[in-house]
């Protein structure tokens, strides 16, 4: 019998750990297509760690194909330090540690959005396209340029833009949506990553007590009317995330302002390596130059893509610059 060193022994614990909390995508809303090497690529554990999962019950298909979205949230709650969600999302939330005056300040940005039809046997006749329209205006920001064209092939589909976006402190007046709010600002909700069509049923979702963006928006929405608030939700993007696509809460209160309410943002303040202090009080209210709006709501696609006489979500390429400092994120 071998015995584990004890540094790989806390290890595999970690990992076990991260996989009795894991809350599986249930059939239905499952996409087994990340191959071994894939899942390694994802996790950063070795060969025989992946089995040691699989023989403890991480779903796949025969242990040969797995869902991407288990496998991010398995990663991010690994505690390994080292996957690629855990090393990904901290760098890419460095900018939460920065002085709250830069969360508002008005920035330029070149966004860059390819669409591709997702059939792995080619896209079929008659391909037509559509993409939600950014609007930085919604948050005091302004849009340079926008253009939408084909991008040379019937398969896909291209947006650019050049925007100014604006941030905006603001602050809860209402103790009533302080309150509301509170079930996930101080409760023990984790955001995590869950397929769209998914997130769009919060009934399924939340009671597991996992808090991705557009199930607490939706569900935030429904209880912020319920007891008397004028609200909506918006779908937009992270500008600098690598998971770009977002979706949050935006409600009057009392004193006449709309407030942006988005605790999955203090959620991923978590993930940072050492958030501000004020970042968390500032998701209750305040408008972050992060944030573009899109003119949908939150279960509202972004992107749709019809082929064969079929609706289907497109594949994404995206790539955000920073017009003052160069490159700032690309992801898909």
């Amino acid at each position: 019998m071998s015995v584990l060193a004890p540094d790989h022994a806390g290890v595999r614990d970690r990992w076990l750990t991260a996989l009795a909390e894991l809350v599986p995508v249930p059939p239905g809303y499952r996409n087994e297509s990340i191959d071994r090497i894939g899942a390694l690529d994802i996790l950063r554990c070795d060969d025989a760690m992946l089995t040691d999962l699989v023989e403890h019950g991480l779903p796949s298909a025969g242990g040969e194909l797995f869902d991407r979205y288990d496998l991010f949230n398995l990663a991010l709650y690994s505690g390994t330090g080292k996957s690629a969600p855990e090393t990904g999302i901290r760098y890419a939330l460095r900018w939460m540690g920065r002085e709250p005056d830069t969360w508002f300040a008005e920035r330029e940005w070149n966004l860059s959005v390819e669409l591709f039809c997702p059939r792995p046997d080619g896209c079929r006749p008659g391909p037509t396209w559509s993409a939600a329209r950014p609007e930085p205006e919604a948050f005091g920001g302004q849009t340079l340029r926008l253009d939408t064209a084909p991008a040379g092939q019937a398969d896909r589909f291209a947006l650019t833009a050049e925007i100014v976006t604006r941030g905006e402190r603001r602050e809860l007046c209402s103790d009533q949506l302080r309150e509301i709010v509170g079930e996930y600002t101080t409760g023990s909700h984790r955001w995590v990553r869950l397929p769209v069509e998914l997130q769009a049923r919060p009934e399924l979702v939340l009671p597991h007590g996992v808090a991705p963006c557009i199930s607490v928006s939706l569900d935030l929405a429904a209880k912020c009317r319920a007891a008397g608030f004028d609200a909506r939700t918006r779908r937009g993007w992270i500008l600098g995330m690598l998971d770009l696509a977002h979706a949050w809460l935006e409600v009057v209160d009392t004193d006449g302002q709309v407030k942006v309410i988005d605790p999955v943002f203090a959620l991923l303040a978590d993930h940072a390596d050492a958030a501000h202090p004020q970042f968390r009080q500032a998701c209750a209210g305040s408008r972050f130059n992060r944030l573009l709006p899109s003119c949908n709501a939150a279960d509202e696609p972004l992107f749709r893509h019809h082929c064969g006489g079929e609706g289907l979500t497109p594949a994404t390429r995206t790539t955000v610059r920073s017009a003052r400092s160069g490159r700032c994120a690309e992801g898909s």
